[in-house]
């Protein structure tokens, strides 16, 4: 064969090849998903995949007779690979939708890219306000996870509920970004909520000998200690309180609490300790009266998710399940076009009944035009179960009990 003849196949080739892919794509619902399948942030990656696995399978399948196709990449806990990731699914695949990551480095290290497309984005996670300091007016971000000052929010208000203003807490927070980032909402949601900070110790993160903290809180002697830590150190601080017996009524931490991990390795200790979340074992929510299918009573919903993945849902499952469901019925209302903007005005449209609360987005505080599930779930241990105090809907009791070891 002639190298003419060779060229003009090829030639040939490479338009049925782009006229085929062309095609493919008008034909189906393309979503890409920049997701940790590997790496350190794995756990949280592959929650977020089982959720809108089971999103798009729930919804059908298809919308308007289209196929809803997943793009997974893994970001593999890198930054340069989830710059390759978005990369590749925004400006290479040229997809107008976007789920995903959940880790904030992840999602903070895809931002240029985004911002060369400014595709359609619905994050479930990231809580960073960095990011809503960067993009939070951006008309596409749509941000479907509490803020780490939601936390701070929904704690303080709840605390002042039960407890009353006028109490004395003490602060411990790490030498870490998770740390440092927090302390200044904890500052001023508890001081606007009537408590009165009389300490704030920073400590090492990574550090075994919690003594010498323990000693200046006891004489500051405040009603409630409030631990601003990650898991490992929030592990550390749980044994270690148990152990000096120190002696504070309350005692508060952040997301450590729900995970499995920490009650695993705190075991009689995490008695009476406080956390938040987004979603918890045992919430009751009745059926979305307009979408049961896809939003059914939480009991139904979790035996389904049990029966699937055989184990129990965490709290990402739930999120990316509810933030997926929640595109899908965006893009049927807008027709089953590949528009975002039309998408995005029927996603700002949607008021739905789901496992984590109301589904609606709205405007935050700080500047956010698209948020949703902002208020989070207070809930405290006792007896090696969660009982939930806030929001007023999921809670199980009206009693914050006082730490094991100080009543």
């Amino acid at each position: 064969m002639s190298n003419r003849n060779l060229a003009g196949l090829l030639a040939v080739a490479a338009v049925w090849t782009a006229s085929s892919a062309a095609a493919y794509a008008q034909e189906t619902i393309r979503i890409g998903a920049p997701l940790a399948l590997s790496g350190k942030f794995v756990s949280y990656g592959a929650a977020a995949k089982r959720g809108i696995e089971m999103a798009v399978d729930v919804y059908g399948g298809t919308i308007k007779g289209k196929k809803i196709d997943v793009l997974v990449r893994d970001t593999q806990s890198d930054a340069q690979a989830a710059v390759n990731s978005f990369t590749q699914l925004l400006s290479d695949e040229k997809l107008n939708y976007l789920i995903g990551p959940v880790a904030t480095p992840m999602a903070m290290a895809g931002l240029p890219a985004w911002l060369r497309t400014k595709a359609l984005w619905v994050v479930p996670g990231a809580t960073t306000p960095l990011l809503e300091e960067k993009v939070g007016k951006e008309p596409m971000l749509f941000h479907t996870f509490p803020y780490a000052y939601h936390y701070h929010a929904s704690l303080a208000k709840t605390l002042r509920e039960k407890l009353g203003s006028g109490k004395k807490i003490a602060i411990i927070y790490s030498d870490d970004a998770y740390g440092r980032e927090h302390l200044p909402y904890a500052q001023k949601y508890f001081a606007a909520a009537g408590f009165k900070i009389i300490a704030e110790e920073l400590v090492r993160a990574g550090a075994t000998d919690l003594n010498p903290v323990f000693a200046k809180i006891r004489r500051a002697k405040p009603d409630v200690l409030l631990g601003l830590v990650q898991t490992t150190d929030g592990i550390t601080l749980t044994k270690q309180a148990y152990v000096q017996r120190l002696g504070v009524p309350y005692l508060i931490g952040t997301a450590y609490p729900q995970l499995k991990q920490w009650q695993d390795a705190t075991g009689d200790a995490q008695e009476g300790w406080v956390g938040v979340t987004t979603y918890i074992p045992g919430v009751k929510v009745k059926a979305d009266p307009k979408y049961p299918k896809l939003f059914p009573d939480s009991e139904k919903w979790v035996a389904d998710f049990k029966k699937r993945y055989n184990r129990e849902p965490e709290f990402i499952d739930v999120g990316a399940y509810v933030s997926t469901c929640m595109l899908l019925i965006a893009i049927e209302n807008a027709g089953g076009v590949d528009d975002k903007e039309k998408v995005a005005a029927e996603l700002k449209k949607l008021d739905v009944r789901t496992m984590i609360g109301r589904g609606h987005f709205g405007p935050t505080e700080s500047g956010t035009l698209n948020q949703a599930f902002a208020d989070v779930v207070v809930h405290q241990r006792v007896k090696n179960a969660d009982a939930i105090l806030f929001p007023e809907d999921f809670a199980t009791t009206k009693v914050l009990e006082k730490a094991t070891y100080a009543k």
